[in-house]
Formats: C-alpha cells, structure tokens, sequence
C-alpha cells in the first residue's frame, strides 16, 4: 500500500517573509564573523609563535608580566627602560639612537619596549634599513603604492629623508594642522618619506604601518564616555553630509573643537570623500576613522603648501587580511584615488633580496615576521 504524503501549505505574510529572511541573514553574518574571529585569533597566535620564539633563542626565556600575569609574547621589566626596544634589529640600532637623538626622535608607543608584535618596531625594523640603503630609491620605485612621480628621497629634509610618527611639527605644545595634538594622543603617520617628484618638486609619502592588528583606530569621539547617548545617536545617523553642514552634530567638533570637520567644508575635499558608502550615519565612527585622519593630514599639508603633492599607504603583514574589508570600503569612498594605496610589507623585503648589502636584514626580518 502506497502513503501519499500531504504537504500542508503555510501562509506567510510578506512581513513574516521577510521577518525570517532578515533572521537568517543576521545568523549567516554572526556565523560569518565567528569563523573570522576564529581564523585572525590562528593568525594572530602564528606571529607571536614566531616572535617569540626569536625572543627566546636571541633575547631571553623569561617571560613578562601583564595584568598580573606571566606571558611568553612580553618581555620581562628589565627591558622597559633601554636605550632602543630588545625587538630592533641589531643593525640599526645605533641608527634608531641616532634619531632619537635628533628633533625628529619619535614617541614610543606603550608596547614597543614591552611586547614582541609592536607594530611599532616592526615598521622601524622595515623601514629603516631600506631608508638608509643607497638602493632606497629603486626599492620604493619598484612597488605599485609607490607615487607615481617618485623620483628620489629629499635627503636634505626630515631626517635623512624620513620621520616616524611624523605629524605638521617637532613641538608637543603646538595642536598641528587637525588641531587634535597633544603629549598623549593626535593624528600621525607611522613613517613619512620626503620626496622629489620627477618635476623637482618637493612631495611627501604618509605610511600607515600594520602587523597583527585585525582593524585600525575607530572614532575616539563615538566611543568616548563623554559622548552622551544623544550624541551617539548623532553618529550612527547622521549623514556626512549633514555634519558638514553642522559640525556640532560630530563629537569632535562639539567637545573637541579638532580641525577635521573645517578642513572637509572644503568642496575639493568633500568631493574627494564623495563615493560610495553602504553604511548609515558617519562613516567614519568605525575602522575608517583612522584612515580618514590621515587622509585629512596629507590634504592639510597640501593645502598648507609645504608640500606640492601629499599621498597616504597602507602597509601591512603578507597573512593579515583582516583590514581589507575597511581599506575596501574607503576606496569606495575616496573612488580609488591614487592618492590612497596599500601594499604588503613582502612586497618590499622582495624588492630588497637582489641587493647583498641587504640580505642579512633580509633573512633576520623573514624569520623573525614571516618564521622562515
């Protein structure tokens, strides 16, 4: 004997429709996000796993304590205090004392005595042995995010050429150009890089250096306890466009009186940040925020005239993908300008390898950031 099966036909309204629909989304994106989590956390414990194994083999086994606890990927008290962080490569540094010398000395960040990831000491470990080199013209030539009229390094400026943790000035009293500097905090580029262009024209190259990081500085503004929850709401739903029409509506400018929000009335520059942006309220309360600020910091700098073209990189680990997602979306918004790029740290160990002067620091920073 057969059995039919009778399916029972369910009436939905197209709310419940798409009730369900906006459920199962939000399941696929939660879903989406753990196994994200999930994958930077293995990626994030493979870096330390080398760092710190060079820890142990060249600097010490003892390990360091944070929040009362004994970790491995920290260095012991002892360290805190040197001259130079124990994680600099060996061959700069008399070349690191040296800087930190001179007015252009950089601020260390918290970590860059105490922690092995420092991004700090790793963009020092990057970049200065190639800044320093005879070869440093042809090596930044050679990769894509490289300005396109690049010509040489402007040896007569900066230091050598360069700064860390450049900002408008050398003077921790003066506010700069965005107006949010201070002894604690304010808007800089991890290295910038004084140029001539192929016109003999003086330009500058602002590079944001990243290691481990799973996404950049968000608005200090929106997450701040001073911003009320009216204020937040302001964040999450108001327009650009509308807070370039009324400033006060950004906590920044409200409580802060920073410059961002002056310099982006400036119809060539809102024009710049005119693309496509998916999300609602500001787009920069998130991990754009960081990359705008900087952005705002090449177009002052411009505006203010010491330089005739200012451009703004990204460069981060070979494994880390996990600030592409807001470097994608903010070359939406700033429509691919070749003003903003991005560009892996390989890329510039590659361009290094044919150069024998350099494959010693070569071999160092591979085994030490990439565990060859």
């Amino acid at each position: 004997m057969t059995r039919i099966l009778k399916i029972k036909k369910i009436k939905s309204t197209p709310e419940e429709i798409e009730r369900c629909l906006e459920k199962c989304l939000e399941t696929v994106k939660q879903k989406i996000e753990m196994k994200r989590e999930k994958d930077y956390k293995a990626f994030q414990e493979r870096i330390y796993q080398y760092l710190t194994s060079y820890k142990e083999k060249n600097i010490t086994k003892e390990c360091g304590t944070y929040k009362g606890e004994k970790r491995k990927e920290f260095l012991p008290e002892s360290y805190w205090n040197e001259e130079v962080p124990a994680m600099l490569y060996p061959g700069i540094c008399e070349t690191v004392k040296d800087i930190q010398k001179s007015k252009f000395k950089y601020k260390p960040h918290l970590f860059a005595f105490k922690h092995v990831a420092s991004s700090q000491t790793a963009c020092v470990n990057l970049f200065v042995p190639i800044l320093e080199s005879r070869h440093a013209n042809e090596i930044l030539k050679s990769i894509d995010a490289c300005p396109k009229d690049f010509k040489e390094i402007d040896r007569s400026t900066l230091k050598y050429g360069y700064r860390f943790e450049y900002w408008d000035s050398t003077d921790e009293n003066e506010k700069g150009l965005l107006g949010d500097h201070s002894k604690q905090a304010g808007t800089d580029a991890d290295v910038a890089i004084a140029y001539k262009n192929t016109k003999g024209e003086s330009c500058l190259w602002l590079i944001e250096h990243k290691l481990t990081e799973p996404e950049f500085t968000t608005c200090g503004g929106f997450n701040s306890k001073g911003n009320t929850l009216e204020g937040k709401e302001k964040c999450q739903n108001c327009t650009m466009k509308e807070i370039i029409a009324d400033h006060k509506l950004c906590y920044y400018d409200r409580e802060k009186h920073y410059e961002y929000w002056n310099i982006m009335s400036d119809k060539g520059v809102a024009d710049f940040f005119g693309g496509d942006y998916e999300g609602k309220g500001c787009p920069f309360r998130g991990g754009m925020n960081q990359l705008w600020r900087n952005q705002l910091l090449a177009i002052a700098l411009e505006k203010d005239n010491p330089y005739k073209f200012v451009s703004f990189s990204v460069v981060t680990h070979p494994d880390n993908c996990y600030l592409d997602d807001s470097m994608n979306q903010y070359r939406k918004l700033v429509k691919d300008s070749p003003k903003f790029s991005s560009f892996k740290s390989s890329d510039l160990i590659n361009a290094s390898k044919k150069y024998p002067e350099l494959l010693d620091w070569v071999k160092w920073y591979e085994a030490v950031y990439y565990g060859k």
